[in-house]
């Protein structure tokens, strides 16, 4: 298998992406009034790897090659561990308009490491559009934050942004190996981990939790998680990291239409102006691209890769 810059962008699967991470922003409040951010954490990832489980036993799984064992380690740490417990702590102070603003600098760190880790290029034309959806994002954002939250709230937000586009450029070689659910599975193996301890704790909250923070938290792992991360999976094998990495973006407008109908907040007009700019953005980032650059080395033949791209899995 080869992943060819030039290829067509993978729309359906970054646009199923930006919503399921949209979700995740206003779930995450609702998750946060019963559960502290560890037990959010640890419990999104347990469902997750509960919902991959048979296709480890159905054989859907194979099995992590030794040299691949620190990639796909810091993969799983960066992605799931880091990133969780940094947006959870944040979204305690700071409103969640204001974090899908922040987490925009993702695709920011991704494409600037993705050209210097993976050879990735980006034309004017690219870097225009960059800029256009930064800009987009922006006004979305702000228009949609009530509050500005605390420093250390949007600092923390920040470094799981910067989490989160290391594990995106850590990811992108090991999917010419491994299928997405293969990598979502090892990636929540590695991230649950360093989560145990509070394993315990977080089940005790399980009680006396209320029901809807229950079911935010189970819609984190099935949603957020086990099935965003394969449809993310398949974005960024068939795109580069800095172009599937633009699905961000778009985050935030899904983040602000899922507050109006879950939470009620009624996005204002300049909110949907932002919206409109993010698109445009987008779309002309991915036009934008480098024609030479930005393809990782080709599958060996029956690979991994190559076997679960055929079933539709990967």
């Amino acid at each position: 298998m080869r992943t060819n810059s030039r290829g067509p962008v993978p729309w359906g699967p970054m646009g199923a992406t930006a919503l399921l991470w949209g979700s995740a922003f206003p779930t995450i409040r609702i998750a946060l009034s019963g559960y502290p951010p560890t037990s959010i954490a640890v419990l999104r990832i347990a469902v997750a790897l509960l919902l991959l489980l048979p296709f480890a036993l159905f054989g859907k799984v194979g099995r992590l090659r030794r040299a691949d064992f620190p990639r796909m380690a810091a993969f799983g740490l960066t992605g799931m561990t880091a990133y969780q417990l940094l947006l959870y702590a944040g979204e305690r102070s700071v409103e969640g308009g204001t974090a899908a603003l922040l987490i925009t600098a993702s695709p920011v760190f991704a494409t600037l490491l993705g050209m210097v880790c993976l050879s990735e290029r980006l034309t004017r034309g690219g870097l225009l559009g960059l800029a256009t959806a930064v800009s987009g994002a922006v006004l979305v954002a702000l228009t949609a934050a009530g509050d500005g939250g605390t420093p250390a709230g949007a600092l923390s937000i920040l470094l799981a942004a910067l989490a989160q586009a290391t594990s995106f450029v850590l990811q992108k070689p090991l999917l010419t190996r491994y299928s997405g659910v293969e990598c979502t599975f090892y990636g929540s193996l590695f991230g649950i981990l360093p989560l145990l301890p509070f394993l315990r704790s977080a089940l005790a909250h399980t009680g006396a939790a209320p029901g809807h923070s229950n079911l935010a938290v189970v819609w984190l792992g099935a949603a957020c998680t086990a099935l965003a991360f394969w449809t993310w999976s398949r974005a960024l094998r068939a795109a580069t990291a800095g172009t599937a990495s633009l699905v961000l973006y778009a985050v935030p407008v899904a983040a602000l239409g899922l507050d109006a109908v879950l939470l009620g907040d009624a996005p204002a007009p300049q909110a949907l102006g932002g919206a409109a700019l993010v698109l445009t953005g987008i779309a002309v980032t991915a036009r934008g691209r480098a024609g030479r650059g930005g393809r990782p080395p080709r599958a060996p033949p029956g690979g991994r890769g190559a076997r679960f791209r055929g079933q539709g899995v990967g």
